[in-house]
């Protein structure tokens, strides 16, 4: 039993420290999402005129912020340590894909779903009771009128399904490999201006539930928490699929 408990005793700390690390990364891309809402979107003022008092101007700057936050997490010390998913849904992904062990599925998405809540709270002790003004509301993601809870979902579930199926892909490119963080990042911001006045342009479970859980607007968290993960679920099983129906070009021995 001794043999076991200190055999299991690395593994487990290393799993720790980290999921500590992924909710550190999400409550630090939390607290610059926050930021950037504050003092971007929040100062939106559509009667000064004007493409910059437009939400979609303003997204133009939000989207590379947001994206490329994403980039610098990746490629930060503590992001080359867990990968820097900071996304439920690319935990997801990573695992299916074999590269995150099984056993740090829960401990990560816990860990950033939580991180998520502490970076909004960390804007709001930063920034004061503007955080919960209607103009930001804690930086929470809402459709625009008109669009449907499975309208919504679909977006997310195939921008999260794009995401994950360029990320399979590259992972498999000694060529493309380190370009990842730089097109995920471009990805995300791709996927804001296009659809962030539009559906919120999340695909990304932890970005919206620290603040839909501290504004209280919970009505929509279901499909925000659950299509980007069927989506990348989905794009692990095409990839895959793809991979295993390949045809072996290698050259076969004579025997």
């Amino acid at each position: 039993m001794t043999v076991t408990r200190r055999a299991e005793r690395p593994t487990s700390n290393r799993t720790l420290h980290s999921a500590l690390l992924e909710l550190a990364l999400t409550a630090l891309m939390m607290f610059v999402v926050t930021t950037t809402v504050r003092w971007l979107m929040g100062t939106l003022d559509v009667s000064a005129g004007g493409w910059w008092n437009t939400p979609e101007g303003r997204l133009l700057v939000v989207a590379p912020l947001s994206g490329y936050t994403v980039t610098a997490v990746m490629l930060s010390p503590w992001g080359r340590v867990t990968g820097g998913h900071v996304n439920p849904a690319i935990t997801l992904a990573m695992w299916r894909y074999g590269r995150t062990p099984g056993r740090d599925v829960v401990p990560f998405i816990a860990s950033q779903l939580a991180g998520s809540v502490l970076g909004v709270a960390l804007g709001r002790l930063a920034w004061g009771s503007v955080i919960a003004a209607p103009a930001v509301n804690h930086a929470v993601i809402r459709p625009a009128p008109g669009w449907s809870w499975a309208a919504v979902a679909a977006i997310e579930a195939a921008t999260m399904f794009v995401i994950v199926a360029i990320v399979g892909i590259g992972m498999t490119s000694t060529r493309l490999g380190p370009l990842l963080p730089w097109a995920v990042g471009t990805m995300i911001a791709t996927q804001i201006i296009a659809f962030g006045t539009l559906t919120g342009g999340v695909a990304n479970p932890a970005r919206e539930f620290g603040p839909a859980l501290l504004s209280g607007s919970l009505s929509l968290l279901p499909v925000y928490l659950l299509a980007p993960l069927v989506g990348a679920l989905a794009a692990t099983v095409a990839i895959r699929g793809v991979a295993t129906h390949r045809p072996n070009t290698r050259r076969r021995a004579h025997p």
